[in-house]
C-alpha cells in the first residue's frame, strides 16, 4: 500500500514538472517546391517548358483542364511561428513561357523583346 502511494506521488510530481515547464517542441515543416529569387531571375519569356522545369523543378500542381499554368507552392513553418507561404505561377502560351506571377519579383529582363507576346499584369487594374 505504501509503495502504491509512493508511485502515485512520484507520477503526479513528474506530470506537474513536465506540464509546468512549457518545453513542448514542434518540429519545422517544409512542404512543396522551394524556389529562390535567383532561380526566378533566370527565367525569360519564350523559354520552353523543359527549360523552365530544369530551372525550377517539377511544379507542385498543373491545372488538369489547362496545362498552360504551372503552380509552384512552398509552405514553411518553423517551430511555433506562423507559416510562410510563397507562390509562383508560370504561364505558357502554346509551348513557350508567356508570363510569371506570384510572390517573387519578375526579372527586369524577362521580356527580352524576341517574342511577339502581349504583356499582362496580374492583380493590377
Amino acid at each position: 500500500m505504501q509503495l502504491r502511494k509512493l508511485l502515485l506521488v512520484g507520477a503526479v510530481c513528474a506530470s506537474v514538472a513536465a506540464l509546468s515547464s512549457g518545453c513542448a517542441y514542434r518540429t519545422d515543416l517544409a512542404q512543396g517546391n522551394f524556389v529562390e529569387q535567383d532561380a526566378v531571375d533566370q527565367l525569360r519569356q519564350g523559354m520552353s517548358p523543359a527549360q523552365v522545369q530544369y530551372i525550377l523543378g517539377t511544379p507542385m500542381l498543373t491545372d488538369p483542364f489547362d496545362n498552360s499554368r504551372w503552380y509552384y507552392v512552398h509552405y514553411l513553418r518553423q517551430g511555433w511561428s506562423d507559416p510562410e507561404i510563397k507562390n509562383l505561377v508560370v504561364l505558357f502560351q502554346g509551348r513557350v513561357l508567356y508570363d510569371i506571377a506570384g510572390d517573387f519579383d519578375k526579372p527586369e529582363n524577362f521580356y527580352d523583346g524576341t517574342q511577339n507576346i502581349q504583356k499582362i499584369n496580374f492583380g493590377q487594374q
